[in-house]
């Protein structure tokens, strides 16, 4: 489709080369001063994984104004105080994005929008944005999930929203604001459109959903009917659920095909061996697609800024290691009202797929090229 030419529109959250998680000089310097920070004030310089997770991708300029917040607080005790919460509610942001929550029903709970999802897929050609496999779903960018909190539990999404307000200038967190409660100052009542949606298949749906991957935004065309995405594995880091060193370096992003070594995603390329057998393209970190509609009004792109949000908090999620599957499964519950999710099981499912790929017999199996669509600068 025709369109006009890109604008690029990079996250200004991102410094470097901190798009592959290798983070830049100015935030270690502003991390070495926290660390001195949290020594005198706490008597620690370990934090737990989200917390640390939060000041890799955190605006430089906040992880400033906590340093200077702290030290202009006159009791020691207030400090204290001050920084553990902050370190301890950490953990809720991550578990929110996540939908790693159990929130009770309502009557008045709002429902998804067919409508929205149905103009979500229309936008896309019925296709995933990510690997062109036809009959896609349609995956919101702000969790549905959090759309439905934002009714059922207000003073929780009070929090989360203030929560990021500490990591995330004002102007930002707004902007992230605006695009899902446009009518709604007090944040009860989010609107469920397609510029929340992105159409991706079965497994690629389950594995962002479980935080395996981020995407960033970066370049629009100026008459909104193109926007280019570029796909980035998250690495399974090595730390666990202990507490880290604030300065420990973050896992690398670049030259990764899957995550974990495990389940990756096979793009169509529309190519065909000589034996007529279709061949297939591993999608790979740092690999950008393109996102087209025909109409911006009725079936606008996705939200640039509901994308910059998930791309600060998809790798939030992968750092922290909060994309692992818990080290216990919930209890089912019951005869209560509660809804309880169960984000692995989607996980389980691909694997199982996968299990039954490589019990498949050579001869049975699709002829495959792995080869990577584009050479990494």
């Amino acid at each position: 489709m025709a369109s006009a030419s890109m604008t690029s529109k990079v996250p200004l959250s991102d410094l470097e080369g901190e798009h592959w998680n290798v983070r830049s000089s100015q935030r270690t310097d502003i991390l070495k001063q926290l660390k001195t920070v949290l020594n005198d004030v706490i008597g620690s310089v370990t934090v737990s994984p989200c917390f640390w997770a939060l000041c890799q991708t955190a605006d430089v300029s906040k992880l400033e104004s906590m340093i200077r917040d702290v030290s202009e607080m006159p009791k020691a005790s207030v400090t204290r105080g001050f920084l553990e919460a902050t370190i301890d509610d950490s953990d809720f942001v991550v578990d929110r994005w996540l939908q790693n929550i159990s929130v009770k029903s309502t009557t008045s709970s709002m429902r998804r929008s067919s409508s929205a999802s149905d103009q979500c897929k229309a936008r896309d050609n019925h296709r995933c944005i990510l690997t062109g496999w036809p009959n896609p779903e349609a995956a919101h960018i702000y969790p549905f999930c959090l759309l439905r909190a934002a009714q059922r539990e207000p003073r929780a999404s009070h929090r989360f929203w203030h929560l990021l307000g500490i990591f995330w200038e004002k102007e930002r967190v707004d902007r992230w604001k605006a695009e899902l409660f446009r009518d709604s100052p007090n944040l009860t009542d989010p609107g469920d459109t397609c510029s929340n949606m992105l159409s991706l298949d079965k497994t690629a749906h389950a594995l962002w959903g479980a935080g395996r991957f981020a995407l960033r935004p970066v370049a629009l065309s100026a008459d909104r009917k193109a926007m280019q995405i570029e796909f980035y594995w998250q690495k399974k880091p090595a730390h666990g659920k202990d507490e880290i060193d604030l300065l420990s370096e973050p896992e690398t992003s670049r030259g990764l095909y899957d995550y974990d070594d495990g389940e990756g995603l096979s793009c169509i390329t529309g190519k065909r061996g000589k034996n007529g057998q279709p061949k297939y393209e591993a999608l790979v970190s740092g690999q950008r697609v393109t996102v087209n509609t025909d109409d911006p009004d009725k079936r606008p792109l996705p939200s640039w800024d509901l994308l910059e949000m998930q791309w600060v908090l998809q790798r939030v999620a992968g750092m922290s290691g909060a994309a692992e599957p818990s080290d216990h499964k919930r209890e089912d519950s019951g005869d209560t009202d509660e809804t309880v999710v169960d984000r692995e099981a989607p996980i389980r499912r691909v694997r199982e797929v996968f299990k039954w790929l490589d019990s498949m017999p050579e001869e049975k199996k699709f002829a495959t090229d792995l080869t990577p669509k584009l050479a990494l600068q």
